[in-house]
């Protein structure tokens, strides 16, 4: 047992210090010279659920899993399932951002000319029974725009970003997941001071 737990630790504090490497799809890394702020964006259109033709598919099962258990906590979970976004994973993102240059990112900024958009194109919420357990993963696209321009000046994809809590205490998927967005303003603003 104490094998398990040791060898756990020890993957959960490897995939936390590397940090994920993103790959330009479009534009430039050094067009975003001197650009300090970002208003932020979030667009969910466009997740995948892993096992699942659509995300639709994966809501419509567990909200039949939870109305089994207990009639009405289907729409319960589908509630939080989207709040969570708002209320753990933006927050999460936005605080590792913030806290890495000084480059800052803000939900409120509507008057900054420079716009950064995180597209989630995957969510794994992972799981923790205790002795044994799996972070959650996200893929995204990290655009950044020109107000009022239609090019991005940069695309640039990350893929299997992984959350969790190296402490373990991570048995709500909201909180790994929302590990999974600290990792990604992590690994993006690690390219971004490398190669700004």
């Amino acid at each position: 047992m104490k094998k398990i737990i040791l060898s756990s630790l020890t993957l959960l504090i490897a995939f936390a210090m590397t940090a994920q490497k993103g790959k330009v799809l479009e534009g430039d890394w050094k067009s975003l010279k001197g650009i300090e702020k970002f208003d932020l964006e979030f667009d969910y259109s466009n997740v995948e659920v892993p096992d699942f033709d659509t995300e639709e598919d994966y809501i419509n099962q567990k909200m039949k899993e939870k109305d089994e258990d207990e009639p009405g906590q289907g729409k319960v979970w589908k509630e939080k399932y989207f709040a969570d976004r708002e209320a753990h994973f933006e927050p999460k993102f936005i605080e590792s951002f913030n806290k890495r240059e000084s480059q800052k990112v803000s939900k409120t900024y509507d008057g900054e000319p420079y716009i950064l958009r995180v597209e989630t194109t995957m969510i794994y919420n992972g799981w923790n029974v205790g002795v044994m357990r799996k972070p959650a993963r996200i893929d995204a696209i990290i655009y950044i725009y020109k107000r009022g321009e239609n090019s991005p000046l940069l695309k640039v994809k990350y893929e299997n970003v992984k959350g969790a809590d190296a402490m373990g205490y991570d048995f709500a998927s909201h909180s790994r997941v929302a590990e999974a967005y600290a990792k990604l303003a992590k690994s993006f603003m690690k390219d971004f001071k490398k190669k700004v």
